[in-house]
Parts: structure tokens; C-alpha cells; sequence
């Protein structure tokens, strides 16, 4: 079997950083299936939002190329269906977790490493009481990252005063940038 040939360093380094920036794209859909519930500031995706688009499209735009590289390296029967469905999602599923990077990462690991007791103000824009599931009594945050912002397990009376429009704040520890919420208190 023939060696392969060692990579060139900065190789080496830009691999480390897709990657580390992939798991911190990663991070906070993990913490929200460990249950806890984590929402960016408001100011901060207002802030970040070009840059989250910006780097979300790079990956898009780089992933068909990697799956197909990485199809090339791994050499396995891959049929032309599977080809054409990895190379398919592969831009969405890119684009989903490198913004998430911007948005949700980075303030995650922020209030994760030197986060404090903080409140911050958010919109709702929909609330459902619903008793059983996954989240029982959820409510919706509006303006939040694609498949982000549903909080869950509030009781049914508070959630029962909430309308769509309406301003919550949220308090927990974190930083301006985020905060892993644990509870909620309507504004007048």
C-alpha cells in the first residue's frame, strides 16, 4: 500500500478551523437536545447577520466540492443517487451549521466561558399549549436563527398570557451576546 504524502501545514490548520468552526455550529443544537435552552441576543444577530449569511454561503458554496472530494479519498460503492442526494443537502446542511457558528456558537461558548447573571428582551410570535411531546408549552422567539428559538416547559398559565407581539424577559446566565434561559417574565 503506498503512503500517502504528508499535507502541507496550512493545509493542516485551515482543516482545524472548518472543523472546530463545524463543531461550534454543532454546539448548540447538542446543548438544546441536552436540554438546555440557549437564545442569542437580539443585538447580537442584528449585529452578525451578514456575517452569518456570508460565511453560511461559503460553506454552501464548498460543500458539494468536499463531499465529492471526500467521496474520492474514501473510495466506496457509492451509487449516483446517493452521490446526487449527498451533494444535494450538503449546501443546506453547510449553510445551517456555519451560520449557526456566527449566530448561536460563538455567544454560547461566550456565556459558557465567562457568562453571568443577565436578562435580556425578546419578541414572541407564537405560542401553543400543548401537554405532551418533545416541548410541552412551547414558545416561539421571533427573529431567531432557522430552526432555533422554540423555548419549552413554562407553565400552561404564564404561556396562556403571551400573544403573538408580545415582550418576554428572559433571565439566566450569559453574556450581552446570549443566555442559557431560566426563566421568563412578561413586559408590561
Amino acid at each position: 500500500m503506498p503512503e500517502r504524502a504528508a499535507r502541507p501545514r496550512s493545509v493542516r490548520i485551515f482543516a482545524l478551523a472548518v472543523l472546530s468552526a463545524f463543531f461550534l455550529g454543532a454546539l448548540p443544537i447538542l446543548s438544546g437536545k441536552a436540554g438546555y435552552q440557549f437564545l442569542p441576543s437580539e443585538q447580537w444577530l442584528t449585529q452578525t447577520h451578514v456575517a452569518a449569511i456570508l460565511l453560511g454561503g461559503l460553506a454552501a458554496a464548498a460543500a458539494p466540492f468536499a463531499v465529492l472530494k471526500g467521496m474520492k479519498m474514501q473510495p466506496r460503492k457509492h451509487g449516483t443517487f446517493m452521490k446526487i442526494i449527498l451533494t444535494g443537502l450538503a449546501p443546506f446542511f453547510a449553510f445551517t451549521v456555519f451560520s449557526h457558528f456566527v449566530s448561536l456558537g460563538i455567544p454560547l461558548i461566550v456565556a459558557i466561558a465567562a457568562g453571568t447573571e443577565t436578562r435580556a428582551g425578546y419578541t414572541v410570535s407564537e405560542v401553543k399549549l400543548l401537554k405532551a411531546g418533545k416541548c410541552p408549552n412551547p414558545i416561539r422567539i421571533a427573529d431567531m436563527p432557522f430552526a432555533w428559538g422554540e423555548l419549552c416547559n413554562f407553565p400552561a398559565g404564564f404561556v396562556q398570557g403571551l400573544e403573538p407581539g408580545a415582550r418576554i424577559t428572559a433571565e439566566g446566565r450569559g453574556t450581552q451576546m446570549g443566555l442559557f434561559v431560566t426563566s421568563l417574565s412578561q413586559q408590561e
